[in-house]
């Protein structure tokens, strides 16, 4: 269904959250969710609206810096309106970097070119409380095997292989078959998806302890990234072979093939790249704050 026609003012966003409190983008009776949130506080702002439609349905406890979007509105606000008008009603965790008009019945979904996926892993013998909501922590159980305990410090190469997360990585780059990769849960049909970049950097902005996996893809499935993630951990732990990832990526291939499924809080969204953007003018030319779009 459309919106209705007294909606004629459409209207695209970028936003930013914490995710640590919100159980998920999707709007549910009764639950906390970044959907419902910016739905009430543009009906706090008196003007009559359509649902607002995300570009990406984030879990709960997963983060953004760069969400993508849109809903159409029966009055014409500008640009800084938008922008000053919900800042001041949101909740401290949720942040409008943008906004942008468009057709009214626009849906940044469907014209995503690619989205970008960060996770971030703390590595340490003890945990870091400043960092706990952003970061899987990884202590001294269960980890790499080739390492003698006593030998760790607070360095990712003495919990994880990344020589060996790395060549598994390259693995997921191209067009495969995700099957393996997705919630049992998540039945779609299609499970084919391209991946442009699989990377993983160590250390991330100064610090030896954390390593940041970056996953750059057309289009993701129910936990998709979360289990490339916790494969790739388990790669580096010893648990699974860094050959062993094209083995999953074939039709045959299930979810018990593939790895864990790494926690929700290390996840997130950090840009979205628009194929197309039914507005005036050019799509989003800075979609996260402090970070300029890559092309993959």
């Amino acid at each position: 269904m459309g919106d209705p026609p007294r909606f004629m003012h459409g209207v695209c966003l970028c936003l930013g959250y914490d995710g640590s409190d919100f159980h998920g983008w999707q709007a549910q009776p009764g639950l906390r969710t970044v959907q419902g949130m910016l739905e009430e506080a543009i009906d706090e702002m008196g003007i009559e609206r359509s649902a607002v439609r995300g570009c990406s349905r984030t879990d709960a406890r997963v983060h953004a810096l760069g969400q993508i979007a849109s809903f159409a509105a029966e009055t014409e606000v500008p640009r800084e309106g938008w922008i000053s008008g919900l800042n001041s009603r949101l909740p401290e965790d949720i942040v409008i970097h943008d906004a942008r008009p468009c057709y009214r019945r626009y849906n940044p979904r469907f014209h995503a070119a690619h989205k970008r996926y960060r996770y971030l892993i703390r590595c340490g013998q003890r945990r870091d409380p400043m960092i706990r909501k952003q970061a899987w922590q990884l202590g001294p159980r269960g980890m790499r095997r080739d390492v003698p305990s006593a030998a760790r410090g607070e360095h990712v190469d003495d919990y994880l292989n990344v020589s060996a997360m790395r060549e598994a990585a390259a693995c997921f780059v191209g067009e495969h078959d995700f099957h393996a990769f997705r919630q049992a849960s998540d039945e779609r049909e299609v499970v084919v998806r391209r991946m442009f970049e699989v990377s993983v950097t160590t250390p991330w902005q100064g610090r030896p302890d954390v390593v940041a996996f970056d996953v750059v893809g057309n289009s993701f499935m129910k936990n998709m990234v979360r289990i490339m993630v916790g494969t790739l951990v388990d790669v580096g732990r010893g648990h699974i072979a860094r050959d062993a990832i094209p083995s999953m990526l074939r039709e045959d291939s299930d979810r018990a093939d593939a790895g864990q499924t790494a926690p929700p809080e290390g996840l997130t969204l950090v840009e979205i790249e628009l194929a197309r953007f039914d507005g005036p003018g050019d799509a989003f030319d800075r979609p996260t704050k402090g970070e300029p779009p890559r092309r993959a």
